[in-house]
């Protein structure tokens, strides 16, 4: 079982803590988490980096993918890790994780770097 509650208003808040207090512990463990509700990037904006990602990389004879790890590192860097052995590693930010806002910045860069290469404005459509 499996159950994702967004808790904007106190009927959603006690429909799921009534859904809580009927599960029967006797049936396995389970976790619950609370945290604050942060809004993943959009469909939509996600198509629409990934156009501007394709028009850079037809005008510039880089790959889609190469277009996307550029501008993703110009706009926010890249993240450390330790790999296995210890050593310090670094990689980009993947789009899936991020909120709204980053995604809102990182086509904004897109589109700018896209005008100024005189990449053509790609057309997106969703669904």
């Amino acid at each position: 079982m499996k159950k994702r509650w967004i808790l904007r208003s106190f009927p959603i808040r006690n429909e799921c803590a009534r859904q809580i207090l009927a599960i029967d512990v006797e049936d396995g463990i389970l976790e619950v988490t609370v945290k604050p509700y942060k809004k993943n990037r959009s469909l939509e904006q996600n198509d629409m980096f990934h156009a501007w990602c394709g028009s850079i990389a037809e005008k510039t004879g880089h790959t889609k993918e190469e277009i996307k790890e550029i501008v993703v590192e110009y706009v926010f860097g890249t993240e450390e890790y330790l790999n296995l052995q210890g050593e310090q590693r670094s990689r980009i930010r993947q789009t899936s994780s991020m909120n709204v806002g980053e995604m809102s910045e990182l086509i904004e860069r897109a589109t700018q770097i896209g005008i100024e290469l005189g990449a053509d404005v790609p057309e997106v459509t969703h669904g």
